[in-house]
């Protein structure tokens, strides 16, 4: 095995340990820092103006990891991350900095915020059908497939938005999006073939910038980070055609997305909550449970539930 990748990952992962720190020092002297939503437990407020935006440095180091083995090895889906990270990342970026501008929680709003998204999923979906042309989606537990079809533009489109506003609405706690993102990454790279060295890519940049967002964190991903993962998650299952399989491999980021989606249907149709609060990291904490111990408890839940979709590819 050529060891080349996984070395630039090693390498990725030591200078970003090497930069954080002063990166944090930086945002902080900008004084960039996370606006809490007022909407949001009272339980965060001391976590106002902790520096955001911390997503940026891991972008661009997969992003660049993603294009050098994209010319090592010819294989355009990693070509197609790497643009579906630094896009994603931009969207992210632009809400973040526009926050911080404001001085307050809201940065672009939802229809900017939704248009592009909805943009950018539409030209990757493009992509996608110019260098891996297919219609249809894999079966876990079957050997069949679905195909989709004419409608495979509008699901494709439909589904990297919405993974990419999974994975935004699970940054909400110390260590909990980044560690769901590093065990969904993990599965989801077996279930789509990638070897050991092109998964290390995927994993060690955001397992750099975890060491600085465990409780207390030091540094938020923000946008910038949270929409660029999910945007890559998404690229990476339409892909490879395993959309299916990421109702197991990413099964926190989907419940996350679908407690939200839960929450105002039942509100607008019923005028009653299902649950205390939504995202739903957020109904366990008025629950009275732990920061910590809702993040170490789906960490562990994903992780279980991730070793299905192996079962799956039988």
């Amino acid at each position: 095995m050529n060891y080349t990748l996984f070395l630039l990952s090693v390498c990725a992962f030591g200078l970003l340990i090497f930069l954080y720190p002063i990166y944090i020092n930086w945002l902080k002297k900008k004084q960039f820092g996370q606006y809490i939503r007022p909407e949001g437990p009272d339980l965060h407020n001391y976590k106002q103006g902790t520096p955001t935006m911390g997503g940026l440095l891991f972008v661009i180091a997969m992003f660049l990891l993603l294009l050098v083995t994209f010319f090592l090895t010819n294989d355009f889906l990693f070509l197609l991350m790497a643009i579906s990270i630094i896009l994603f990342g931009l969207v992210g970026f632009i809400d973040d900095y526009s926050s911080i501008k404001k001085k307050n929680a809201t940065g672009l709003n939802v229809i900017q915020k939704l248009g592009l998204q909805l943009l950018f999923s539409a030209f990757i979906v493009i992509l996608i059908y110019k260098f891996n042309y297919h219609t249809h989606l894999k079966i876990p537990f079957s050997r069949n497939i679905i195909d989709l079809k004419y409608f495979y533009p509008v699901w494709g489109v439909l589904y990297l938005t919405g993974m990419t506003n999974a994975t935004n609405l699970t940054d909400g706690l110390d260590g909990l999006a980044g560690g769901i993102y590093i065990i969904s990454a993990f599965f989801t790279a077996i279930v789509a073939g990638l070897n050991f060295e092109s998964t290390s890519i995927l994993i060690l940049p955001v397992i750099a910038y975890l060491f600085f967002n465990i409780k207390p964190a030091k540094i938020f991903m923000g946008d910038t980070g949270s929409l660029a993962l999910g945007g890559l998650l998404g690229c990476l299952a339409l892909y490879s055609s395993i959309e299916l399989f990421t109702l197991f491999t990413c099964f926190i980021f989907i419940l996350e997305m679908f407690s939200v989606i839960i929450q105002v249907g039942s509100f607008k149709l019923r005028k009653k909550r299902v649950f205390l609060m939504a995202p739903i990291h957020h109904h366990f904490e008025l629950k009275k449970w732990s920061e910590e111990r809702v993040v170490m408890i789906f960490w562990l839940v994903n992780f279980l539930v991730g070793f299905i979709a192996l079962g799956g590819l039988l």
